[in-house]
């Protein structure tokens, strides 16, 4: 009878052991997934940057090509200077060639037709040919239209993309403050800090509703509901508030992939 009962204690100690290293690992899993996405929405974020910041300077580009074509043609048939002319459609193919550098594909086979008519101009224009101001027209008005095109293409990808990276921004601050909750929330002498860094992260979901969308503003507002229930937890002095700070953690990581 008593070699039965230490079999069945043995088992039961090692049951007890297997749920508790099945939960740690499914909880290290959980964790990882967090940190995975968190820097998966920082990659994505400085992507959008770096976009941005390339679109930006083709735009800039563009425009500067377009004035320095303006000059031309008002060099040309103003000043009647054949020598400031040519100058400026040097620095048109410069702007353009730099534009050509920070464009994607599309943009960058639309350039270099425009510098194919900026190039004839020049020559038109250094050959003294009756066309010279006709062909530095052209250049002048299809340079014209395809930067005001872009513009048009930049401002609305801006517009679009700095809510998107407003947004990506506010829910990672909303993370950082989540994970201090949950290091906080180990010892209930620092609960009152963890209650603390769960407002923080309240405060920035209250900020991310502002650039979200009809898809993303449920989540953001269970989240919110999720964090006001923790802190009832916490200020009872409930551990369970741990187990609650780190389904919310998880719920964050979800979030910040929607789109």
């Amino acid at each position: 009878m008593n070699k039965k009962n230490i079999i069945i204690g043995v088992l039961a100690v090692l049951f007890i052991v297997s749920l508790i290293w099945g939960y740690k690992t499914n909880k290290s899993a959980i964790d990882s997934k967090v940190i995975t996405t968190s820097e998966n929405a920082k990659t994505e974020t400085s992507d959008l940057i770096a976009s941005l910041e390339k679109e930006a300077k083709t735009n800039y580009n563009l425009l500067k090509a377009k004035v320095a074509l303006l000059k031309s043609k008002t060099s040309l048939e103003i000043d009647n200077s054949k020598q400031k002319s040519e100058a400026e459609l040097d620095n048109a193919v410069k702007y353009l060639s730099e534009a050509k550098s920070t464009a994607d594909e599309k943009t960058k086979a639309e350039i270099d037709l425009l510098k194919t008519k900026v190039n004839t101009a020049k020559n038109s224009v250094v050959q003294k040919k009756e066309d010279a101001l006709y062909n530095v027209s052209v250049a002048v008005d299809e340079t014209t239209n395809m930067s005001e095109k872009y513009n048009d293409k930049f401002q609305a990808d801006k517009e679009k993309n700095i809510a998107l990276i407003n947004r990506k921004y506010a829910e990672l601050r909303a993370e950082e403050a989540l994970l201090k909750a949950k290091i906080a929330s180990q010892s209930e002498k620092t609960y009152t800090q963890a209650q603390d860094y769960l407002e923080e992260a309240n405060e920035w979901y209250v900020r991310s509703k502002e650039y979200g969308n009809q898809k993303t503003k449920p989540y953001i507002e269970q989240l919110q509901k999720d964090i006001e229930n923790t802190q009832t937890y916490l200020k009872k002095k409930d551990k369970e508030a741990r187990n609650k700070i780190s389904d919310i953690l998880q719920k964050a990581s979800e979030l910040i992939i929607k789109d």
